[in-house]
């Protein structure tokens, strides 16, 4: 057994055999060395580097160094800003058009905390119809609304994005619409349609 070629443990530094792929003492998993490189001086110099605490630091901050960029190329984006996704929404919603079915000059806002407000009229047209049992045009802006919201909730890391109020612009308290994921959470529609 004198003969045989030994290596040390990673882990625990106790002289084991140079094929061993986990250590006897410890269990730790061996590096892979072919035969020789069992006796080549790089290698065995980096093995007792390896030992020291210093060697397993630098190979543990390394290696999270690696996990962390290659993680973050798999991660949802954090999305545009919120003057961005206001804009857009406008766009998307009304073709940024100051006389629609919603009123004069509905409005969007965006809030990295709070979620996307709409702000609509009342006394708009579309919820004219919706109260007198015509709810086209109103269900155009739920359905819009309920699809952006499900979008942004798989698109972006930043999930207030996909939440969704549409409100009176002359009663801030007067909720019309809830839309949170792409779920309709209230719908005024509902008072009207029972």
């Amino acid at each position: 057994m004198s003969e045989e070629k030994t290596k040390s443990c990673v882990m625990c530094g106790k002289t084991i055999p140079a094929y061993s792929n986990f250590c006897p003492y410890c269990g730790a998993k061996q590096p892979w060395l072919e035969e020789d490189e069992v006796q080549n001086k790089d290698v065995e110099q980096f093995m007792k580097w390896y030992q020291k605490p210093v060697g397993k630091f630098i190979s543990l901050v390394a290696a999270a160094l690696v996990i962390y960029f290659v993680g973050s190329l798999f991660t949802l984006q954090d999305g545009p800003g919120h003057k961005t996704v206001a804009r857009e929404l406008n766009q998307y919603l009304f073709n940024a058009q100051d006389k629609t079915p919603y009123g004069k000059k509905p409005s969007v806002e965006a809030d990295k905390n709070k979620g996307v407000t709409i702000k609509v009229s009342q006394n708009s047209q579309a919820v004219k119809e919706l109260k007198a049992g015509n709810p086209d045009k109103w269900n155009y802006l739920v359905n819009r609304s309920r699809d952006r919201s499900k979008a942004f909730h798989k698109v972006y890391a930043n999930q207030a994005y996909a939440k969704f109020k549409v409100i009176d612009k002359h009663n801030k308290k007067k909720v019309l619409l809830k839309v949170d994921s792409g779920d309709i959470k209230y719908n005024i529609a509902d008072k009207y349609h029972k």
